[in-house]
């Protein structure tokens, strides 16, 4: 009598089941001491790999849960570490400023600048100040390194700075000493220039180094008078020249109007202020 493969597994595994169960039930029905003593030889034979791997399963997933704690608590303490170096180097830009106002010999106000989301807002500052703190229109805004912009109007309790980086922004300015006049203005629109600033009309027969500082001269032009002294920027480049006519140089601004978070607005009238900007331009 032959038995198909089927069948033959089949009687295979009613056996085996049978088996067990009635080891089963004899594990059972015997005393306690047996059944310890079968259960740990069986932990250390048959069960031992499968043990050992729940072991290290249970290894691995404290592990896991460890890391994924230092992770979090080292990213907590990276923000709070970022947090705290802005604070400080918001604290110093708030003592230096306190510093100007200190030294500066000429009426002034302090203000916040106002973050607003416009397509000008690179151009343009609103001001924390008006005209109920003595604001007017073309009152020159400075921070603790010098020139940022200039009011162009004013309503009751804020303001509207026009600042350098506009392409309508003019100031006549100097070098230290007074030998050499010109006109600063934005020097391009558009692409890296928009963050450098050009000396214009400097007389051809006249050479300013590089590295020399240019000032606001105090005389009257398109945007007001401005105080005589207050640091614009440093010369860093030759722009155009006209040969025989004048001569153009390219200026790194001593404020970045981005990183400014609070300035002084000067609603005196004009005198020389360049010893309350010392050092403030290097």
């Amino acid at each position: 009598m032959t038995f198909a493969p089927d069948s033959f597994s089949s009687r295979r595994d009613t056996i085996a089941f049978v088996v067990c169960l009635i080891l089963s039930f004899g594990a059972r029905l015997a005393p306690p001491v047996v059944q310890n003593a079968a259960a740990e030889t069986i932990g250390r034979t048959i069960l031992a790999p499968f043990l050992y791997l729940q072991e290290q399963s249970e290894v691995i997933k404290a592990s896991r849960g460890r890391y994924a704690e230092v992770i979090t608590l080292r990213d907590s303490v990276l923000v709070r570490a970022l947090a705290t170096t802005g604070l400080e180097e918001e604290n110093e830009r708030l003592r230096a400023l306190l510093g100007l106002s200190s030294q500066l010999r000429v009426g002034h106000v302090s203000a916040q600048v106002l973050h607003q989301s416009s397509p000008a807002s690179g151009l343009l500052a609103l001001l924390s100040a008006g005209a109920n703190d003595g604001v007017t229109p073309r009152a020159p805004v400075v921070a603790e390194d010098g020139l940022v912009g200039v009011v162009q109007s004013v309503g009751p309790d804020r303001s509207v700075a026009l600042l350098w980086t506009h392409p309508d922004f003019r100031v006549s300015a100097m070098t230290r000493d007074g030998s050499v006049f010109g006109i600063v203005a934005p020097r391009g629109s558009e692409g890296p220039n928009t963050m450098l600033l050009e000396l214009r009309g400097v007389p051809y027969q006249q050479q300013v180094p590089l590295g020399t500082v240019v000032y606001t001269s105090g005389l009257g032009g398109r945007s007001g008078v401005y105080p005589r002294g207050i640091p614009i920027g440093t010369i860093i480049a030759v722009g155009d020249e006209r040969e025989g006519w004048s001569r153009t140089y390219v200026v790194r601004a001593a404020v970045h109007p981005a990183a400014v978070g609070h300035v002084i607005v000067i609603t005196g009238t004009s005198v020389d202020v360049a010893n309350a900007f010392v050092g403030a331009v290097r």
